[in-house]
Formats: C-alpha cells, sequence, structure tokens
C-alpha cells in the first residue's frame, strides 16, 4: 500500500514538472495534475498541501538526479588535474543541456525555464565552491583575493554564458573558452607554468 501511495506521488510531480514547464506557474492547477492523473483532490492533498509544495518537489526531484551525478564526478574522479575534472563536468552538462534543449521544444514557458537554470545554478555553487577549495589546497588552482561564494557563482554563470551562446554550437569551441576563462582568472597550472 505505501509502495502505492509513493508511485502515485512521483506520478503527480512528472505530471506537474511537465504542466509547469509548458503552462508556467499561474496557469498549471491543482485540478489540472489531478485530472491528468486520473485522480481525486483529496488524493493530491494526502501528499502536498499546496501547489508552491508540488512546485518545490517538481524543481527538486529535476535536479536531484543531475546533482548527484555532478557529485559523483566530483567525488570519484578527484586525484585529476583540474581542467581535466572540469572537462568531466562539462561533458555531463552537455548531456544535460540535450535534454534541456529537446525541453525547450516542447515548452511554451521561458519563464519556467529560467526558473529550473537558477535553481540548478544554486544547487551547483556548493559543489564547484569545494572544487575550487580542494584544488587551491592541492597549489593547482590559485584563487583570487575575493569571497570564493561570488568567485564560483560568477565562474558558473560565465560557464552558463559560454554553454548557452549561440555563437557556440561545438562542443570543442566551448570547452576551449571556458578553459581560458577559468586559466586567466585562475591562474591554473597550466597557466602559471606556461
Amino acid at each position: 500500500m505505501r509502495k502505492q501511495a509513493d508511485l502515485r506521488k512521483q506520478e503527480l510531480i512528472k505530471i506537474a514538472f511537465h504542466q509547469f514547464i509548458q503552462q508556467g506557474y499561474e496557469k498549471t492547477s491543482i485540478r489540472s495534475i489531478v485530472g491528468e492523473a486520473n485522480g481525486e483532490i483529496g488524493m493530491f492533498y494526502h501528499h502536498f498541501s499546496s501547489k508552491e509544495e508540488i512546485f518545490q518537489a517538481a524543481l527538486e526531484q529535476y535536479n536531484d538526479e543531475f546533482i548527484s551525478k555532478i557529485k559523483r564526478i566530483v567525488t570519484t574522479h578527484n586525484e585529476l588535474p583540474f581542467m581535466e575534472l572540469l572537462k568531466l563536468v562539462l561533458l555531463n552538462l552537455e548531456q544535460a543541456l540535450n535534454e534541456y534543449a529537446h525541453m525547450i521544444a516542447e515548452t511554451v514557458d521561458k519563464q519556467m525555464l529560467t526558473i529550473i537554470h537558477q535553481d540548478t545554478m544554486q544547487k551547483l555553487q556548493p559543489i564547484f565552491c569545494e572544487i575550487l577549495i580542494n584544488y587551491a589546497q592541492l597549489n593547482e588552482i590559485s584563487l583570487p583575493d575575493i569571497d570564493i561564494c561570488l568567485l564560483s557563482n560568477f565562474l558558473l554563470y560565465g560557464m552558463s554564458a559560454i554553454i548557452h551562446s549561440p555563437r557556440t554550437n561545438k562542443m570543442d569551441a566551448t570547452m576551449e573558452a571556458i578553459q581560458i576563462l577559468f586559466s586567466r582568472i585562475l591562474l591554473t597550472e597550466d597557466e602559471t607554468h606556461g
């Protein structure tokens, strides 16, 4: 019985996410979510207290899988040089971008995509901050004398801008631009010994 309830909750989250993406937050209703699930309003309130709660659950579920992959990469490949680890992370980002592009093709609500992007960036920031600190302690990169959280946000959003640029549609060119950006700001081993 508990397993059935969990499956039903996951179904509601999946339906809600799809509706939020297509219609936006305001136009998505609890009734439309429940209707697509062939359920009753009581079923919704058994699992969620509000539309805001299911919205947050949908965002979290969307990002959890991606963030977990990034954490696994960082944990299992922490012996790699900084730029090599960055390449692995970016390859994973490229896969996520392909999924994201598919989502954009189907969507009509660009504001929701912006919200999803912001949420993803916020969840990546502490991971990225930790990467910078670890590699600075190994003397592989040199951090400028500024707040590490501000620096990690700057680098993440800079990476995002390069990745999302309509001018760069090849991953090789994107990686090269990001490597240049990072090596100049962080004075990587390549830069200091090259």
